[in-house]
């Protein structure tokens, strides 16, 4: 597992852009922020630029001297000839997504509207890694009868593995959020502008917002939270949020309906039998995924289409809408047996392209969290929760609760203030978005972490995928621009539709 102490950064029209990554360097700079030529190439059309800055490695540590340096990147945004001197920082979400491709590949896209890092590998090599997940891996709840406790199991070999390759370093410590909040206020003061956070952050970059905004209320500008992770369940319940399947089957029938109504022509799942109305189609794709469970089938010389194969490529679908009618052209030739090859590849290409590098999701989150069990049955209501929310995908999603029960370590500093409805005054009130079909972090839980922010306001982006960036949407970009520019908030309740349609 490769960790970092990870955030990142954007601007938009009238913003400067950094993303800070991490290096372990105890003989950084200090006192500022160096800026500099990057030693690779702008995928944009902008110019950018990197920096370092060092901060401190332990902030709960008053005594110690050693240093942290974090790389930054930014994208400065041009107004009339000039570069504004405000900055918004942005995060790209994971927790460890790599951040310089990230920017470097988005930051055109994000004016318009974790490659180097303090590293926790478990493993020598990436081989060494894959090869360990194949051996423990997690495994669907629903794979066989005792397939979550197998997993629990698998968990706790990985957990000592992690351990044992690092019983005598103080790194797994130094990983969690809070820290994250910590860095995120060093860069603002070494930015030398108004000492106030700006920011947006999507999906784990929600969760790092509203922690940064909890521990800082009276440094927050303009705060912007997308596609958001219910807070009080991710630092005090098992798995990520136990909450972040509540939309997912209403998410997986719409774009069926979607399909439909573009027809065949458009829609590959329409051509298939029984696909008149969404309840057939959806019940012809899951006896297709039963006949895979039942019988698994051989797909060229490197993969096997299976039951967890195609529920995953459902599910990164209705994640990830962008390409949905190729997507869908696929997922008929699985239902139809026909082309399982380029279908298993198609898959393979999917996974990969959205695959951390490395463990760091499960690294940090479990760093961060507070409960801790050894045994099955302390899992088993959040398990049973995740189940309850999603009758079609809780059982690909349920046993990640396995994961983090056993981690030996804690972040050294772990939030604990709580999310309490109407417990946190922030500067300026924050701007929250959901999406109406986001599989994996619902507007209840926007609606949720809300709730504490006082004067907060939720907007709902009336489309598909995980956060607003999955869709464009005219409206949601004027929502933005007015908030970071003026800090005007929409009013409560406001919708905004989305630019296009799937099909």
């Amino acid at each position: 597992m490769a960790l970092a102490r990870y955030f990142t950064r954007l601007a938009l029209a009238t913003s400067a852009l950094a993303i800070p990554l991490h290096t372990r360097d105890n003989n950084g700079p200090s006192g500022g922020i160096r800026w500099g030529s990057c030693d690779f190439e702008s995928a944009g059309t902008g110019p950018i630029e990197c920096g370092t800055l060092a901060v401190p490695l332990d902030y709960t540590d008053a005594a110690s001297t050693e240093k942290l340096t974090l790389s930054l990147i930014r994208s400065p945004a041009q107004t009339n000839g000039t570069v504004s001197k405000k900055s918004i920082l942005f995060n790209f979400g994971g927790p460890g997504y790599e951040a310089i491709h990230s920017l470097n590949s988005a930051a055109d896209l994000l004016h318009g509207g974790v490659g180097e890092t303090l590293t926790f590998s478990c493993f020598e090599t990436a081989t060494d890694r894959q090869l360990a997940n194949y051996k423990y891996p997690l495994l669907d709840v629903d794979a066989h009868e005792s397939a979550l406790a197998e997993t629990f199991a698998n968990m706790q070999v990985l957990t000592n593995v992690c351990h044992e390759r690092y019983k005598n370093s103080t790194n797994p410590e130094f990983l969690g959020t809070a820290f994250v909040a910590r860095d995120l206020i060093s860069v603002v003061d070494a930015l030398g502008e108004d000492g106030l956070l700006r920011y947006w952050g999507f999906s784990y970059g929600s969760l790092l917002g509203a922690t940064v905004a909890a521990m800082f209320p009276s440094r927050m500008d303009r705060v912007v939270l997308d596609g958001v992770v219910n807070a009080n369940n991710y630092y005090h319940r098992f798995g990520i949020d136990v909450d972040q399947l509540l939309s997912a089957d209403a998410a997986f029938r719409a774009i069926l309906a979607q399909c439909i109504e573009a027809g065949p022509a458009r829609c590959a799942l329409a051509s298939l039998d029984n696909a008149s109305t969404v309840a057939d189609l959806e019940a012809t794709l899951w006896r297709a995924v039963d006949r895979y469970r039942k019988g698994p089938v051989a797909a060229g010389t490197v993969d096997v289409v299976d039951t967890h194969l195609f529920r995953e490529l459902l599910f990164i679908t209705i994640k990830y809408p962008t390409n949905v009618a190729v997507a869908a052209q696929h997922i008929r030739n699985l239902v139809a047996g026909t082309n399982l090859t380029e279908a298993a590849s198609y898959y393979r290409a999917l996974s990969e392209g959205i695959a951390m590098p490395d463990d760091s999701l499960y690294g940090i989150s479990c760093s961060d969290k507070f409960p801790r069990t050894d045994s099955l049955a302390g899992i088993l209501p959040d398990v049973e929760r995740m189940l309850e929310t999603s009758e079609l995908f809780g059982s690909q999603i349920g046993s990640i609760a396995a994961v983090c029960p056993s981690w030996p370590w804690a972040a050294k500093e772990r939030y604990d203030g709580g999310f309490a409805p109407g417990s946190i005054k922030t500067k300026t009130p924050i701007l929250l978005f959901g999406n109406t079909y986001d599989p994996v972090t619902p507007l209840p839980s926007a609606r949720n972490m809300s709730a504490a922010f006082e004067g907060s306001v939720v907007v709902e982006q009336h489309g598909f995928g995980h956060a607003t960036i999955s869709q464009a949407s005219a409206c949601t970009a004027q929502v933005l621009r007015a908030y970071f520019v003026n800090g005007t908030l929409p009013a409560e309740g406001t919708v905004c539709d989305v630019d296009s349609t799937l099909f």
